[in-house]
């Protein structure tokens, strides 16, 4: 079998068509798996970015329970500390009973206050009295002693 020119040429154009839609699939084939390829690499860029998200949000959980422990141990001070205070509170209410009976005492010691410093006086004056008494009792013994003379 023998071929002619035009014969041998149409084979080649059709061979040619043929090579050409193979590189363009061939094109669109290598333009998919870029495309994949890219689609990839954004899907990697994700995964490294969840994983990273997660180890931070492990992290983050870390801290709330820190901050949580924090928190539980704020609160049982706060309460032993409301705890004293209403210790406290009671003990001023105790005091604050006691301040007003000691009031009350001073209340009615009030008027016996108010007259000591009449009875102070009064007992300078009996003080004087008792001199005098003191004084006459020495002059009548020294006379009585001497004689009962009212000679010197």
């Amino acid at each position: 079998m023998v071929l002619t020119n035009e014969q041998i040429e149409e084979k080649i154009n059709k061979q040619s068509e043929q090579i050409d839609q193979i590189d363009h699939e061939l094109k669109e084939v290598i333009d998919k798996v870029n495309t994949q390829s890219t689609q990839i690499n954004k899907i990697d860029t994700i995964l490294e970015f969840q994983e990273k998200s997660a180890q931070q949000i492990n992290s983050l959980d870390q801290r709330m329970s820190g901050v949580e422990n924090t928190l539980k141990s704020i609160e049982s001070t706060l309460q032993s500390i409301n705890t004293r205070v209403e210790s406290q509170q009671q003990s001023i209410q105790n005091l604050e009973k006691t301040m007003n009976k000691i009031d009350g005492r001073l209340d009615g010691q009030k008027d016996t206050m108010q007259k000591i410093p009449d009875l102070i006086e009064k007992v300078g004056e009996l003080k004087n009295w008792r001199q005098v008494v003191i004084i006459l009792m020495t002059a009548l013994l020294t006379w009585y002693l001497r004689g009962v003379n009212l000679k010197p």
